[in-house]
């Protein structure tokens, strides 16, 4: 199996997915935190004082939304001038052939090794059962990057695959995707209580108190955030506007209500 160059210092950073919500429905409760400031590491009051530092533009010791979206903005364009380095770097490194595009075998062997997964080498890339899923996640992703339907993926696409969080097309699929996971009753529509009740994976008996916060936040989250017209259903428009950090509304979202003076 090919080896990679390793991961540099200033590569070796935590992706900034900037999403309150990913396809399966489960919350980003560091949401905020990475819309704000970046991937760092905090606590909770580390976090609030920093953003109280970084987004206090007149220093008068109060923020107001104004100075919440200044901060978002700025952080999404840094943020978008980052990937398209990132998505450069990765292709130059990966683009074994010289085409100026990227293979799914090209990027599925780095994708394995980076996630340290297991290869059956007498069958080529055969996933063990335990990361099947995953694979298989980002071999969707990769062929959803593809707009031309070539196979391949050149810059552009490339950079959509890295970070669809960049993509309003990627959103809007994305956007799907939670729709398809939530909607339980197939009516196409995601409503207040599927959502509620859409916490992914299976909570123990001994995590009831969690499970009940859960809910409490998931239901804050839908009524303040998602649910704009009020009619207890959220549809594609809402979800996708809910998701986009390019839309003008977040500093008004519930997340960062205790932020505000």
């Amino acid at each position: 199996m090919r080896t990679f160059a390793p991961i540099t210092k200033d590569e070796d950073k935590i992706h900034i997915e900037g999403l309150p919500i990913d396809k399966n429905g489960e919350l980003n409760d560091k949401f905020r935190q990475e819309i704000l400031l970046g991937g760092e590491d905090m606590d909770e009051g580390e976090t609030k004082n920093a953003i109280d530092k970084i987004c206090d533009k007149n220093e008068d010791g109060q923020l107001n939304v104004d100075e919440i979206e200044m901060r978002i903005k700025e952080k999404k364009n840094e943020h978008m001038g980052e990937s398209i380095q990132e998505a450069r770097d990765l292709m130059a490194q990966l683009d074994m052939d010289k085409n100026g595009k990227i293979s799914w075998d090209e990027y599925s062997t780095w994708f394995v090794e980076k996630e340290g997964m297991d290869i059956n080498k007498a069958s080529g890339n055969v996933i063990g059962s335990d990361n099947t899923h995953r694979f298989e996640d980002e071999k969707t992703s990769f062929h959803r990057s593809d707009d031309n339907d070539d196979g391949q993926l050149e810059e552009d696409e490339f950079k959509v695959l890295l970070h669809p969080e960049n993509s309003k097309k990627m959103l809007r699929k994305m956007a799907n995707d939670v729709i398809e996971f939530m909607d339980k009753d197939k009516d196409g529509f995601v409503s207040e209580k599927e959502f509620v009740n859409g916490i992914p994976g299976e909570i123990e008996a001994s995590m009831k108190e969690f499970e009940e916060k859960e809910k409490l936040d998931r239901k804050r989250e839908f009524i303040e955030d998602i649910d704009r017209n009020k009619d207890g259903m959220a549809d594609l428009e809402e979800l996708l506007s809910y998701m986009d950090t390019t839309n003008g509304d977040n500093a008004r979202r519930e997340r960062f209500k205790d932020l505000l003076q």
